[in-house]
């Protein structure tokens, strides 16, 4: 995690901005933020996790309420990571984040 790039930003900021590549996940280590599909988040959550695993593009945004230092983590690493101990973690990741996502849509 060391060498992941971080990013500062402030208040009011917009993130994950909607039709955006799901191709890295973004990791709140500090701060606090809104989606706008009402999800509050705070240091360390991940920004849209079910968005990022399921879908190849986020559908929505996150805009931070405080100042927010934001760590960047690409997906392929993550894949892997995850894959470590059995490859079919992350098909089942990606499953359940697919049907969280459904039941959410139709509520």
């Amino acid at each position: 995690m060391a060498e992941l790039p971080r990013q500062k930003v402030s208040a009011r900021t917009t993130l994950n901005l909607t039709g955006l590549p799901t191709d890295r996940m973004v990791w709140l280590q500090q701060g606090l933020a809104r989606g706008s599909d009402g999800v509050a988040y705070e240091g360390g959550q991940v920004l849209n996790l079910r968005e990022f695993l399921a879908l190849s593009h986020y559908q929505s945004e996150v805009r931070t309420q405080a100042p927010c230092i934001l760590i960047h983590i690409p997906r392929g690493l993550f894949r892997d990571s995850l894959c470590e101990e059995n490859p079919l973690t992350w098909t089942l990741a990606r499953s359940i984040a697919v049907e969280c996502l459904s039941q959410n849509r139709v509520a």
